[in-house]
């Protein structure tokens, strides 16, 4: 029979025995709840390296976004020259004209009826009668564009008793600025005038020639292109005639061009 154990001691041991049950069972608890902690951390600052990438991706893709648009060359400015292109014109011509007549050249005024034909007025200043100005021209080079030409007054010349003018000939607009949508140019041209006279018995008394004339004409002014298809200009100048008589216009001439392609 072993020794009787006290009451006291008894209960201490059992106390002992739960404490260190308890123990034993809280300790998993705790590792649980430490890994669960730790998982925890990790998935937020796994998280939270995550964003950063999506962050750096997203600023690199910006920054290869804004690298691309500064490598990109930005549209040239409108072109307006007329290089390949043909060109139709058209415009209204006002002038003033100055003739000096030779002995056989036309009158340049009403005769006098009691004034030999010697003595009837050599030198007239007047009105031209409007015109209009045609021009068919091909672009070879932006600045450089040749056309055919041609001039046809609207109504006849009561002063020198001609028909209505005809001008036929070819020339050329020299352009600065070719490229630009407000450009000058200047036109030389060579023509030949062919009208006749009217026939008027008052002019007939020195039996006048109307010798088919050649012209010189010269000419500058500014072109504004609206589209590079189609502009507007005006020019002033000189158109010259040395055969018929020694006559000069100074001329005005305002009009449009269109262009193709």
């Amino acid at each position: 029979m072993s020794p009787a154990v006290a009451p006291s001691a008894r209960s201490a041991l059992i106390t002992l025995a739960a404490t260190a049950f308890l123990a034993c069972l809280a300790a998993p608890c705790r590792a649980a709840d430490s890994d669960g902690e730790d998982g925890t951390a990790k998935s937020a600052a796994d998280a939270k390296q995550g964003e950063g990438d999506g962050d750096e991706k997203t600023k690199t893709k910006e920054g290869d976004g804004d690298e691309t648009k500064k490598g990109e060359e930005k549209p040239a400015a409108q072109a307006f020259g007329h290089a390949g292109q043909f060109g139709l014109r058209a415009g209204i011509v006002l002038g003033y004209r100055m003739v000096l007549r030779y002995d056989s050249s036309p009158y340049c005024a009403e005769p006098k009826p009691t004034t030999t034909p010697e003595k009837q007025q050599k030198f007239c200043g007047y009105g031209a009668p409007l015109s209009v100005d045609l021009g068919l021209s091909f672009g070879v080079f932006d600045f450089f564009e040749p056309f055919a030409w041609a001039r046809f007054g609207l109504s006849a010349d009561g002063h020198s008793d001609t028909n209505p003018l005809i001008l036929v000939g070819a020339g050329a607009r020299l352009y600065t600025m070719s490229d630009a949508a407000f450009k000058i140019f200047v036109e030389p041209a060579v023509a030949l005038e062919l009208e006749g006279g009217q026939g008027t018995a008052a002019w007939q008394t020195i039996n006048p020639v109307y010798k088919k004339d050649f012209i010189f004409h010269l000419a500058a002014g500014p072109q504004i292109d609206v589209h590079p298809n189609f502009g507007l200009y005006a020019t002033g100048g000189l158109t010259v005639g040395v055969v018929r008589a020694l006559a000069a216009s100074l001329d005005l001439n305002i009009g449009i061009q269109g262009r193709l392609p």
